[in-house]
């Protein structure tokens, strides 16, 4: 019987790279683009195993109910006992920071000191709780969505009273801001639920950050990178997080994630973001014998074949 391997996403654009990887190797898939797919949850499942892509942001591009639909057919999947790649555990992470802080938390990883508010009132108040800039953003974000940096509350009640954007999902953090020299922030990438390469990206020009092809700008030159992009793959890169990066994975059926910190001026690792949807960029992989897209088409590859 034919088996494939059922790729779950809501993002025609950021699949490219993946269609090309899977290609190379001869793989067969399908995609389930959640926007356009229906499913009778009555069947069975198809033959195969299931990577789950569902990403936090995807309200920005009309698809607001995607991740809602991906909790029903992971659901499905799972009580069917189908092998998932970045299960529905996985994926409660990808649209709650308020959840991946709370992991982070249990394994003692530090993040910035951060507030999360309900209401207009709520956000006000948060902010006054800080004695130094700070910067908001969403709960359910991902590219920077809702990312606002405010010196004081003062600055903050302008925002909220004129274009204040909310959350898809109603919450909003507050965050200290951190000080970093020079302005960039370092992705870990993991696949197979293990360390992969670190990607230093460039965010003097502000904080969205999708490495994806997409939204990557070449022109943009960025001083602290010898071959001026914003993405760089750092060689020789080592930090003493990363177990605790991988057991917090394990721990909650991640095995394919992107993890987001910045290093204060006094050197101070804070972890901001786990992103179980990453992407990567073509640019920075070029002087790298590591390409991401390729790891995970023959990691699910291997998977489907057992």
């Amino acid at each position: 019987m034919e088996k494939n391997i059922y790729v779950i996403h809501e993002n025609d654009e950021w699949l490219i790279p993946l269609r090309e990887s899977f290609k190379k190797i001869n793989a067969p898939y399908k995609e389930w683009h959640m926007d356009k797919e229906s499913f009778d949850f009555k069947k069975s499942p198809p033959n195969g195993i299931f990577y789950n892509r569902m990403s936090a942001s995807s309200h920005s591009r009309g698809h607001r109910y995607a991740p809602e639909n991906t909790k029903d057919v992971l659901g499905w999947l799972e009580k069917e006992k189908k092998r998932i790649i970045n299960n529905s555990r996985a994926l409660e992470l990808e649209i709650s920071k308020q959840k991946q802080y709370h992991e982070l938390k249990k394994f003692n990883i530090k993040f910035p000191q951060t507030f999360y508010a309900k209401d207009k009132n709520e956000i006000i108040e948060n902010s006054k709780k800080f004695n130094r800039p700070f910067i908001t953003k969403h709960n359910r974000g991902g590219r920077g969505l809702g990312v606002k940096f405010f010196k004081n509350t003062s600055e903050l009640e302008k925002y909220i009273n004129g274009n204040f954007e909310d959350s898809v999902d109603g919450v909003t953090l507050l965050q200290e801001y951190i000080n970093s020299d020079p302005k960039v922030i370092t992705r870990v990438e993991f696949v197979k639920g293990k360390f992969l390469y670190a990607v230093q990206v460039d965010t003097s020009d502000g904080f969205e950050l999708c490495p994806a092809d997409e939204c990557n700008v070449e022109e943009k030159f960025c001083p602290t990178n010898p071959d001026g992009n914003k993405f760089m793959i750092i060689k020789n890169y080592k930090n003493i997080e990363i177990k605790k990066y991988e057991d917090l994975l394990k721990s909650n059926g991640i095995e394919i994630a992107g993890i987001e910190y910045i290093k204060s001026k006094d050197g101070t690792h804070y972890t901001y973001d786990i992103n179980t949807n990453t992407n990567y960029n073509s640019i920075a992989e070029r002087k790298s014998n590591l390409k991401g897209m390729d790891s995970i088409a023959s990691f699910l590859y291997n998977e489907l074949k057992k």
